[in-house]
C-alpha cells in the first residue's frame, strides 16, 4: 500500500468513526430516557464497532507516517482516542438502562416525554419493500421518524436514498398513536 490510498482509508474510517460516535451517544441517551434495552444493546454492538474502527484507524496511521510527516499524523491519533473515550462514556450511559433503580429525575422525564421508540423488522408482508422513507412519507403519515437503519451488520445513519429491505431493523421515534400506523407499514401487524 502506499501512502496515497493509506490516507483516503483514513479519511474514510474517520467518517464512519464522527458517524458511529454521534449515533452512539444519541442512541445511549434514547434509551436511558425510555429504558429501552433494546436500543442500549445497540450501543454495545455499536462500540464493539468503534473498537475495531480505531485499531484500524491506529494502525493505518501509522503505516502512513512512512510516507506522510509523523508530526502532521498525531492528530490523527489524538482523534482515535478522543472517540475512543466518546464510545466509552456512550457505553457508561447505555449500561444505566440495566439498573433496577434509575434516579427519580429521569422516571420524571419519562413521565413528561411525549414519544416512544420503537425497534421493528420490515417483515415480508411490509409496504416498506423496495420504496424509500421519501417515497413513503413515513414522518407525515405516521407521526414516527426513521433515524435508524440496520441491516445485517451494518448500521445506515443516511436514510435519504435508502430502499428498504425485508429484515431491515428499523429505529423510529414518535407519538404513541404512530406506532400502530408504522407497525402497519412494517406488516408487523399481520406477520
Amino acid at each position: 500500500m502506499n501512502g496515497e490510498i493509506d490516507l483516503r482509508g483514513i479519511k474514510d474510517i474517520l467518517v464512519d468513526i464522527k458517524d458511529t460516535s454521534e449515533l452512539m451517544i444519541d442512541l445511549a441517551y434514547t434509551s436511558l430516557l425510555y429504558r429501552n434495552e433494546k436500543i442500549a444493546e445497540e450501543v454495545f454492538n455499536l462500540e464493539k464497532k468503534m473498537n475495531k474502527l480505531n485499531y484500524k484507524l491506529k494502525l493505518m496511521t501509522l503505516r502512513a507516517a512512512r510516507t506522510e510527516e509523523a508530526e502532521k499524523l498525531i492528530a490523527i491519533l489524538e482523534i482515535a482516542n478522543a472517540t475512543e473515550v466518546i464510545a466509552d462514556a456512550a457505553l457508561k450511559i447505555a449500561e444505566n438502562v440495566f439498573r433496577e433503580k434509575i434516579h427519580p429525575i429521569f422516571i420524571e422525564a419519562m413521565k413528561e416525554a411525549d414519544e416512544i421508540i420503537i425497534k421493528e423488522a420490515v417483515t415480508k408482508n411490509s409496504r416498506m419493500i423496495d420504496k424509500t422513507v421519501k417515497e413513503l412519507n413515513v414522518k407525515t403519515n405516521t407521526g414516527m421518524h426513521i433515524f435508524l437503519v440496520k441491516r445485517g451488520n451494518k448500521y445506515i445513519y443516511r436514510l435519504d436514498n435508502l430502499t428498504f429491505k425485508e429484515n431491515d431493523i428499523i429505529f423510529a421515534e414518535g407519538p404513541e398513536d404512530g406506532k400502530k400506523e408504522i407497525e402497519e407499514l412494517l406488516g408487523v401487524s399481520e406477520a
